[in-house]
């Protein structure tokens, strides 16, 4: 009889524990949407190379290809509330699908470039184009994050 009443103490406490867990756990994906998000813009030729990652906090510059040079910094959070402003003027879904408004690339007049978004685990990337010459619908956001690493 104690075995009995102890298994089934045993397995209330964990059934509420479980619901407990479920709950916050929704409260932190509805809270943290921000911080799941992160924002990679890269460019390189033959001979150039530059990568910036955006997250929350901070801005992570590459300028080799190995990645060993890190230039890191913290994002001010007024850019990153402007980066995802202009990233929820862009429909996700079409982004790998956009035309490069211009071919520099093709005979290194300029780097190749491409917008890659993670969100929520999804990775999704744009086709490729030239450096500063972004499609008309991510060219307000790739100018942002490129005026923000000049500052």
């Amino acid at each position: 009889m104690k075995l009995l009443v102890t298994c089934f103490t045993l397995i209330v406490f964990a059934t509420n524990c479980n619901s407990n867990k479920k709950v916050l756990t929704q409260n932190n994906e509805n809270t943290s949407t921000q911080s799941q998000v992160t924002i990679s813009y890269s460019a390189n030729t033959r001979g150039f190379f530059q990568e910036f990652i955006l997250k929350e906090n901070s801005l992570i510059e590459f300028k080799d290809r190995e990645k060993l040079n890190t230039i890191s910094s913290d994002l001010k959070a007024k850019d990153w509330k402007e980066c995802l402003r202009l990233l929820d003027q862009i429909d996700l879904k079409n982004l790998p699908n956009l035309k490069s408004p211009t071919n520099y690339r093709q005979y290194d007049g300029a780097a190749f470039a491409q917008l890659t978004v993670i969100q929520k685990g999804d990775t999704i990337q744009s086709s490729g184009f030239d450096h500063k010459y972004p499609p008309v619908e991510i060219k307000p956001l790739v100018e942002y994050i490129l005026s923000i690493s000049e500052n």
